[in-house]
């Protein structure tokens, strides 16, 4: 399960992975996500704030219960996933206490708050563009325009190079 938590609008995904190890038995783990299917994506909700400089946590609880029941999910269902925190939300005062507060309720997961270049560099893998230029060799200038914030990365043959 993902919790995306930007700017303007929050939104969660819950997907199933499979993860294979591309590596030999004796090397370092090279993981990667070789299937996904995604099971549920909940529609795009305002991000809650209680003022200019605060999230409103128990409002974003409230969002992920819910959506939890439409997806027919329980907290424990749910084996792993990512809280992320984007944008400008990134900013606000209790940002790691409500990302702290939303990791509780989501099982072993990642949480973090992402700045300008996370974010850029999530939005590029997201969309496939690193992917895109790994398989072509192109170079590309992904864009990322959110509701408050806007990213780039320029990917040159996979590789995320710069981001601002």
């Amino acid at each position: 399960m993902g919790l995306d938590v930007g700017t303007t609008s929050t939104q969660m995904i819950v997907s199933r992975l499979r993860i294979e190890n591309r590596a030999s038995e004796f090397a370092v783990p090279d993981l990667v996500i070789a299937d996904r299917e995604i099971l549920y994506e909940s529609p795009v909700h305002f991000t809650p704030l209680r003022s200019e400089a605060l999230v409103d946590g128990e409002a974003l609880r409230t969002l992920l219960l819910e959506e939890y029941r439409h997806a027919g999910l329980t907290r424990e269902t749910v084996d792993t996933g990512a809280v992320i925190v984007t944008g400008e939300t990134s900013r606000k005062e209790n940002a790691r206490a409500v990302t702290e507060t939303l990791s509780r309720l989501s099982g072993d997961f990642v949480v973090t708050t992402a700045g300008p270049d996370l974010e850029s560099s999530l939005a590029a893998r997201g969309s496939g563009a690193v992917s895109y230029s790994r398989e072509t060799g192109k170079t590309l200038l992904h864009m990322d325009i959110g509701g408050g914030t806007a990213n780039l990365a320029l990917i040159r043959k996979g590789n995320i190079e710069a981001t601002g």
